[in-house]
Formats: structure tokens, sequence, C-alpha cells
């Protein structure tokens, strides 16, 4: 959203409300100075009735203005969510998708504490705080040393308020980071669930999340105690500083005979309605500063994403082509690198098994082919131009991704094969039977339309891989990475795969396997071979499995690869031992 736009449709008029509300709340104030003025030394009583009319339309006035000025406050916390949720949403997917441990999970919450922020009494204090000049500039009117008692009090309470801000602020800032981290680890900890409850592991979790919870309720309450001190002191000082309002004035009336009564208590209603606001800032200071810290949070967030903002040439749909050309990669955060210079490529329609011991960088080189990671060094190419140069929404509809780990969405069995986008009845059957997945889906309760709840919970862990290979071939992606595609599935589904497999070779798709099991490899045309995260083997499968062979013979790390066929895609590097 626009900011100036913002400004105007909202700022500005919430400012010029605040304004016409906190003059017509002088009414009370007029009216006390009128009835000592006019009604009581008059006696009149037609005068009493006219002031209290004209007070009442006032104050009807100010609840109205009051009302609309909430709306408005309450139209722009909907419209900053409109706006800006489903692109904060969108950064916390992309975020979560990198390989570096910034998730940014807080952006949704950080804006739902500025929404709730902005609809709670504290906004609305703060709003009415910038009008005590003109609170100061009546008192001076009436007399001076109203006025100085005014800017001795509100200077002692806005000292308070930076006090308080210097003595929580670390506190509240710790407590913060403490509770996601809590968070975190109950979220983590339920998804866990069965592990936890099968392992006999729920005290251990609950004893973790005690301590977590219990450092963020000790930084909460070194920041509540401090702040509540610091209420409490503000609270009998401003009862105080009316006090002696009220004394300045009575010691006025006897200097000045032309300072009424009225008048020192008009005094007493204004120097009131000065100091509230910041009382009540103060009291609810926490909920200021947190809602400040996730304003600045949020604030810096988006500026940093408007720099990163790209803009993409339309490229044409690809043909399946893949380039790795030195492809680095690793955790920063870490300083460990998982794949190095990986170089390779791939041809429309050619069939890759990826092989390799645990921990070689198998599933890392997964998610760099279907653009979820990106290199460190190096580029990957997909039909000759750089992955970086395709949009995520735009590449996905020619991406088919079966990661080990399978999560489904809670919706029905239609809508998790057509990636939550509005069904296509005709792909979406296709992508099953091309699964072999349609006979299990139609005697489900209720076909394809069977919600499965959050996560496949009714699902079995075959059913769910199954699902999710047709969720990856919906659309008929041009690549398709399967990664331990069989790890959930009996013999039925395994043989459901291998017909899958001849499938994507005959329709000409780009499919790269990574499997421990060697029955999937008779189904790929090539292999690679992954050792402690570099390139050990690539080429024809036959090719390949023979320099293995000779290797694991006993020819040693340093196999002779002079005799390996040129076809410029086949690369070796020495094989380590096992």
């Amino acid at each position: 959203m626009d900011k100036q736009f913002f400004i105007k449709r909202f700022v500005l008029p919430i400012l010029l409300f605040s304004l016409v509300i906190n003059i017509l709340q002088l009414s009370p104030m007029v009216y006390m100075l009128q009835l000592q003025d006019r009604v009581v030394a008059a006696k009149s009583e037609e005068t009493l009735w006219l002031l209290t009319g004209l007070l009442t339309i006032a104050m009807l006035v100010v609840g109205l203005l009051e009302v609309v000025r909430s709306r408005i406050l309450v139209t722009a916390n909907n419209a900053i969510d409109v706006i800006y949720a489903p692109y904060l949403l969108r950064k916390m997917l992309e975020s979560s998708c990198g390989d570096e441990d910034e998730r940014h999970s807080y952006l949704l919450s950080d804006l739902q504490t500025v929404r709730s922020f902005l609809t709670g009494p504290s906004a609305m204090s703060l709003v009415d705080a910038p009008w005590l000049p003109l609170y100061g500039f009546l008192l001076y009117f009436m007399n001076p040393l109203l006025f100085y008692i005014m800017v001795v009090g509100s200077g002692l309470m806005f000292s308070l308020t930076l006090l308080t801000e210097h003595l929580t602020k670390k506190p509240l800032a710790a407590a913060g980071v403490s509770s996601r981290m809590a968070s975190r680890f109950v979220d983590l900890s339920l998804r866990n669930a069965e592990v936890v409850g099968s392992m006999g592991m729920i005290d251990n979790i609950v004893r973790r999340w005690t301590s977590l919870n219990n450092h963020v309720l000790w930084l909460q309450t070194q920041a509540g105690v401090k702040s509540g001190t610091i209420s409490g002191i503000t609270k009998g000082l401003r009862q105080l500083f009316m006090a002696l309002t009220m004394g300045t004035g009575t010691y006025i009336i006897l200097k000045d005979p032309t300072f009424s009564f009225g008048m020192m208590m008009a005094g007493g209603i204004i120097y009131g309605k000065a100091l509230g606001p910041i009382e009540f800032v103060i009291s609810g200071w926490k909920g200021l500063a947190d809602a400040r810290a996730s304003y600045r949070r949020l604030a810096f967030f988006m500026e940093r994403a408007a720099k990163q903002q790209q803009s993409y040439m339309e490229l044409p749909p690809p043909s399946g082509q893949i380039t790795l050309e030195h492809v680095t990669f690793g955790i920063k955060s870490l300083n460990k690198v998982i794949l190095r210079d990986i170089s390779f490529s791939l041809e429309p329609g050619d069939t890759l098994g990826v092989i390799g011991p645990s921990a070689s960088g198998k599933s890392t080189l997964s998610r760099l082919l279907v653009g979820v990671w990106r290199p460190l060094q190096g580029s990957m190419r997909l039909d000759g131009a750089d992955i970086n140069n395709w949009p995520a929404e735009r590449l996905g509809k020619y991406i088919g991704y079966l990661p080990q780990d399978i999560e489904l969405f809670s919706g029905t069995v239609a809508e998790n094969i057509a990636r939550l986008d509005q069904p296509d009845a005709d792909k979406v059957i296709a992508a099953a039977r091309q699964a072999g997945l349609h006979e299990l889906i139609l005697h489900l309760p209720n076909g394809y339309d069977t919600q499965i709840g959050d996560g496949g919970t009714f699902l079995s862990g075959g059913q769910r891989q199954r699902i999710g290979l047709a969720r990856a071939l919906y659309g008929n992606p041009r690549i398709v990475v399967l990664d331990e595609p069989n790890s959930n599935l009996d013999t039925e589904g395994e043989a459901a795969l291998m017909m899958t497999l001849d499938s994507l070779k005959t329709a000409g798709v780009t499919t790269i396997v990574v499997t421990h099991n060697a029955n999937y490899l008779n189904k790929v045309e090539k292999l690679l071979v992954l050792q402690y995260g570099n390139l050990a083997a690539f080429g024809p499968k036959e090719w390949v499995l023979a320099r293995l062979k000779k290797a694991r013979q006993g020819k040693g790390a340093q196999t002779e690869l002079s005799d390996a066929p040129d076809n410029g895609n086949d690369k070796v590097a020495p094989l380590a031992k096992r």
C-alpha cells in the first residue's frame, strides 16, 4: 500500500477527528465557568437549561466522532491486514524454503500485534497526546501559574515514560526472542507427536518447554515489575499535581479577585485531560513497546524485501534441459559445505538416478534442482537460462517434486493433487492414473472429494506418498524430481511407481530419482554418484556401474578412468574407500 495514500485515507482523518474531539471535550470546562459566572451570579434558570443543552449536544457529538474515529482505525487495521498479510505469508513460505535459518515466522505475528494495538485504547491515547499544547495554552491564558504546574507535571511524567522505555527495552526484547523459541519448540513437538508419545518423551518435552517458558516469564516479570512500579508512581504524581492545581487555583483566587472558583475547577479539568493520555501510555507501555518492536521488524523486512524485488522477463515454457556449472552449496550460518563443485547436464527427457551413501548430499541436490535452494557458487540453468531468472510461481508449474517427507494439506484429495488450486477434474484424474492411484482413490469414502484432514492424518504413509506423487505429476510438468519415492510403499505401490517412471520416460519428461533401491536403477539411463558432497561419478548407467564395481573390487581410490567414453557429460572423481 502506498504510504501517501494510507496517510491521506486514514491518518489525516483520524488526526482531524481527534482535534475536533479534543476541542469539544473542553465543553465541560466552559460549562463550569459559565455556571459560576453566569448562572449563579445572575440566578438565571433559563441560562442553566441552555448551557446544559449545549453541553449535551457537544458530548453527543464527541461520542459520535469517537465512534467514527474508532471505525476509521478498524478500517485501517483491516486494510493493513488485507494488503500486507498475503504478502508476508508469501515471504514466510519463500524463506521457509531457504537453506538458512531465516524463517521470518514472526511476520504474521508481528502484523497481528500491530493490528491489535491500533484498535486498542493505547492507540487512542497516543492520538490524543499531541493536543497537550492546546491545553497548555488554555491554562496559560487562564493564569501562568497553572501552566507552569502543568509543564512540571507533564515533564516529570514524560521523564518517567523515557525511564520505562530504558528499563524495559532489553528484558522485553529478550522475552520476545525466548517466547518465539518456546513456540517453535511446541510446534516441533506437535509435528513429532507420534515419536514423542510412542517413545515416552512427553515428560521430557514438558520439562524442556517449562524451562524455556520459565525464562520468558522471568524476563516478562522483570519488565512488568519495573513498568508497574513506574506506573504506580505516575498515578500518584498525577493525583498530586491535580491537587496542586486546585491548590494553586485557590491561591490565585486569594490573590486575584478576577479569578473565579469556576476557573479553578475548569483548570483542574483541563489539567486532568492533558495528563490523562500520558498516564495511559505509561500504564500500557508493554503493549506499546511490543507494537513498536513489531512495527520496526516489519518495516525493516519490507524495506529489505523491496530492495530485493526483481522483475523477470517472460520466458518460454522449459523443455527440461538442466545444466549445473561448478555448483557449490552450503549453510552459511554453520560454515558447512554440503555440495562441492558439482557439474553435469541433462537433456530433455533424460532419466537420471542419484545414488550415494547417507549424508552425501542427495536430498540437497534434489532441492537445488527444483529451485527450492540456490547455490552459493556456480550456476544452475534451465534451458540455458539461469534458474534465478525464473519466478518461483511460474517455474513451479513445470516442476514436479516428491520430497522424502510428505506433507498434505487439510482439504480434499482432489485439492491436494491440484496443489490447492481449483481442481481441474481431467488433470487431477490424469495425474492420479499416471501415479497408479485412481482405483485406490475411488475406494475412499467420497472418492476424490474425501477430506483427508490436516497433514493427511487419515491416510497411511503409503497413501500419502502416492497422493504426493500424483501432486508432483499434476499439470504435466517437464521436470520431475523424486526423492526416495518408495520409502513408504507396499508391493502394489512400488509396481505403480515403476509404471509411473515408464510413463514419464515415454512422455519425454526429464526425471531424477534419488534412491537406495537398485530395482529403480533399471528405469534410468544415466547415473550420478555423490560421495561426501562430491560428484564421484556421472554418465551412462552401465558405464558408471562398471566403474563402481572396479572401485569396490579393490582397484583403489585412484581408479584409472582414461577409457571413459567421451560424450561431454561423463565425469568421474576418485572414489573414496567406504
